[in-house]
Parts: structure tokens; C-alpha cells; sequence
């Protein structure tokens, strides 16, 4: 600024000078000038005189122009710096007028540009928030940017913010590979990986997005689907078919092999074939009751809840109803049966549905128990539930085992040719539907040689 007021004072002074010199040399033409000493004295303040005003008037203008530069210089540096000052207001015959409106448009773009990425980053941390997929973002330096709740609720544990290596939260191997294949093959990949093991299974489908943003650098983005409950369907949809294939197998083999034996003359020895009929009655009997399960169920599935017939019961009278149709199996096992339940007792169910429950219920703490062992039903109640328990001192069910009690067909015992007590393995997977019908829970514990209890939950009042 120093040196350039510096210049612009001389270049004033020789203008003043020239000028001067030129005013002289018109004079000069018209009139004879009669120099002196005090003359050119005068005429040198003169020049000098004009040239200090002169310079004060543009040494001013400049001034107020550089500060008008200065400020203009410290808008765009805080723009630069996400930073938006007011804009700057000149009069429109201001020389710089036209550049200090650019600058305003600039600032007022780079505002609204900045504020929409703003609103976008909101949306984006808002929809990545509450997003049920797992979603990490890693750079080229194999570097986590970016994972959402969800990814951290997969892995089940804490993701840090800050950045850092992606297999300092996943450490399984299935996953690994899978995010190192999409950098050695710059493609996306896909696979299903199980995080968790039996018991608490807990498989996802992970899937990879490969971004290529230069040569050198790029971004992967992992998404983790929760796909446990598909899975888990498969699965049972699989053990359904072979658990049912199965259980049609056995009795339908047994009545065809049977009968074979007899076409082929065993039926002309009359012990043999009292024998043989009283198999091929026990098994077509089985397979009678398979499919009346299976139907149950199918019907259970079919109605829905307006389809319930709640009235009011006395809970007493219909398990006496029940225990005495089982008073049979109850005395072949020589058991001690004691209902807890209070005469006054009286709840809002549907008859046929409950009556389902109370069979199946009591059928299996029978069946599974052993001789001379005890069963006991109590029912309790709150201010809004009624609580149905039935306890019995049997073969009890392994932990493993009680995570799958209630699926179709699903025996406890590890193979058919061990189980001590035949059946559909239906009885369990009926009640907690009809349960589930009822709006209600059921719960079991158990344990090996000890007993089992099972505890069903329905509410007071019929719900609408």
C-alpha cells in the first residue's frame, strides 16, 4: 500500500508538471514571460500544491477502495471457512459494485448449498439411525467412517466414532473375507454369514457396494440384513417335511408290511393274526391322529381372533372334565393327580380352545412322567392376567430342548428309536397356538430326571 501511494504521488507530480509546462508554452505563444526566481519558485509550489491535494483526494479514495478490497478479502476467507458474514453493501457507482454483488451471489449460494448439505447429512444420520440393515462405510485405508446402531447391535458391541481398522470390531472370519474380496476383486460381493451359533442363532446376509472415487482411492460400504427369522423358517419348513415324511413313514410302512405278511399266509395261524391286526389297528390309529393334528393346526392357523367364542367359565369343572377322560393313563402310571384349583375360580376363555389346552397340557405331564409320579394344575390370577399351571415329575426337557419344544414334530429326545414315549410331537406346537389365539403366552421350565412345568398366561378380560 506504502509503495503503491508512493508511485501514485510522482506520477501526480510529473502530470502537474507536464501539465504546466504545456499551460506555459500557450502562454509563451500569445505573450513575452518575463522569468524570475520568484516565478519558478511559485509555479514549483503550485505544482507541488496541486500535486498534495490532488494526492489527498485520490490518496482517500484509494483508501476507502482498498478497505472495500479488504473486507471483500475477508468475506471469502471466511467463506472458505464455512463462515458467512453479512454481505457487503456499495452504491451502485461504486467502481467495485459489480464485484462486491458477485461476491454477495457467491456467499448466498455457498449459504443455501451449505445448508442443504447440512439438512441432507441430518436426514442421512436420521434414516442411517433408525435403519434396521447394519451399515459400516470403510475407506482405502481398510478404516471404519462410518457404521450406524444397527451394525453395532449385529456385532454386539460398541462401535468407536472415531476412525479406526474395521477389524477392530469384526473379527469373524466369514466377514472378513467378504469385505477383503471386495477390494482384491473391485467388485460388489454377497454372502450369508451365521454371527451366531446354536443356540442363539443369529444369521445376516452381508452385502458389499464397492465406490471407486479415484484411482487410488475408494469406499466400501458393508450392509448386514438380520435374515435370522427367514432362516430359522427355512429351517423348521425343512424339519417339517422331514419330521412329517418321517412320521407318515412309520405307521403307513408298518400297515403295509403287515399286511403283506398276512396276504403271504400268516394270517391262517389265528394267534399270529390276532396279533398282526391289533399292529396294523395301533398304527393306522397313529396315523389317524397325525393327520387330525395336522388338521388342528391348519385350522387353528385359518381362524383368526374374531372367530373366538369367549364366554365365562368355572375353571375347576373343566379340568375335572379333562382328568377324568385321562383317568386311565393316569392309573396305568399309578400317578397322584392334585387340582389346586379353587371352585370359585372363574375365567372369560373360549370352552373349546381352552379344553384343547388343558388336554394336551395334562396328556403330556402324564405321558412324559414317571410310574408313581406326582402332577399337580394350580391356576393363580392378577388384576389383569390368569395364570394356568401344570407341573409334573417326568422325564423333565434339556435347555437345548426347550428352545424348540413348540415347533411341529420336534421330539426332545435326540433320535425316534430313544424315545421312551410315542406321539405326534404335535401336542405342544397346538397349544401355543391356541394360545397365541387367545392372545395369551405359554412358558416352560424344566429340568433333566427333575419335572417340568408348564405355565400358560391369557388374559382377564376377552380382547377386541
Amino acid at each position: 500500500m506504502h509503495d503503491q501511494w508512493q508511485q501514485t504521488l510522482r506520477l501526480l507530480t510529473l502530470e502537474n508538471i507536464l501539465m504546466l509546462l504545456l499551460g506555459l508554452v500557450v502562454v509563451q505563444h500569445f505573450s513575452v514571460i518575463h522569468w524570475s526566481l520568484a516565478l519558478v519558485i511559485s509555479l514549483a509550489v503550485a505544482v507541488l500544491f496541486l500535486a498534495i491535494i490532488e494526492a489527498g483526494i485520490i490518496w482517500f479514495r484509494q483508501r476507502e477502495r482498498q478497505k472495500t478490497i479488504d473486507r471483500m478479502e475477508a468475506k471469502l476467507r471466511q467463506m472458505s471457512s464455512q463462515q458467512f458474514p453479512p454481505h457487503i453493501l456499495l452504491p451502485e457507482n461504486d467502481p467495485l459494485y459489480s464485484l462486491s454483488q458477485a461476491v454477495n451471489q457467491l456467499e448466498s449460494y455457498q449459504r443455501n448449498q451449505t445448508r442443504r448439505a447440512e439438512l441432507q447429512e441430518k436426514e442421512l444420520m436420521m434414516i442411517m439411525r433408525y435403519l434396521p440393515v447394519g451399515v459400516m462405510v470403510i475407506d482405502h485405508h481398510r478404516q471404519v467412517q462410518l457404521s450406524n446402531p444397527a451394525m453395532s447391535e449385529l456385532l454386539q458391541q460398541s462401535i468407536n466414532a472415531v476412525a479406526h481398522l474395521y477389524t477392530k470390531d469384526i473379527q469373524l472370519y466369514a466377514l472378513t473375507k467378504v469385505i477383503e474380496d471386495t477390494i482384491a476383486t473391485q467388485s460388489n460381493q454377497r454372502a450369508t454369514v451365521t454371527l451366531t451359533p446354536a443356540p442363539n442363532t443369529q444369521v445376516v446376509e452381508a452385502s458389499t457396494v464397492y465406490i471407486q472415487n479415484s484411482r487410488s482411492h475408494y469406499q466400501i460400504v458393508l450392509m448386514l440384513y438380520d435374515i435370522t427369522e427367514v432362516y430359522m423358517i427355512e429351517q423348521m419348513q425343512d424339519d417339517f417335511v422331514s419330521n412329517a415324511s418321517h412320521e407318515l413313514k412309520t405307521p403307513i410302512t408298518a400297515i403295509a408290511g403287515f399286511t403283506e405278511t398276512l396276504l403271504s399266509g400268516a394270517k391262517d395261524d389265528p394267534e399270529t393274526l390276532d396279533q398282526f391286526l391289533k399292529i396294523i389297528a395301533d398304527e393306522s390309529q397313529r396315523l389317524i391322529d397325525l393327520i387330525q393334528d395336522v388338521l388342528s393346526l391348519s385350522r387353528i392357523r385359518a381362524q383368526n381372533t374374531t372367530s373366538l367364542s369367549m364366554q365365562r367359565i368355572k375353571l375347576k369343572s373343566l379340568i375335572d372334565q379333562e382328568l377324568s377322560l385321562l383317568q386311565q393313563a393316569i392309573q396305568r402310571k399309578q400317578l397322584t393327580v392334585t387340582d389346586e384349583v379353587d371352585p370359585a375360580v372363574v375365567v372369560t376363555a373360549d370352552v373349546q380352545k381352552l379344553s384343547q389346552i388343558v388336554k394336551n397340557l395334562l396328556s403330556n405331564a402324564i405321558k412324559y412322567n414317571r410310574q408313581s409320579g406326582t402332577v399337580a394344575v394350580i391356576a393363580t390370577a392378577d388384576e389383569t392376567h390368569w395364570y394356568l399351571t401344570v407341573k409334573d415329575t417326568g422325564i423333565g426337557i434339556s435347555a437345548d430342548d426347550q428352545q424348540r419344544i413348540f415347533e411341529r414334530f420336534y421330539r426332545a429326545s435326540p433320535s425316534r428309536s430313544q424315545q421312551v414315549v410315542g406321539g405326534t410331537g404335535l401336542g405342544l406346537a397346538i397349544v401355543k397356538e391356541l394360545v397365541n389365539a387367545m392372545h395369551g403366552q405359554i412358558g416352560v421350565t424344566s429340568q433333566r430326571g427333575v419335572g417340568t412345568t408348564m405355565t400358560v398366561t391369557l388374559p382377564l378380560k376377552a380382547s377386541h
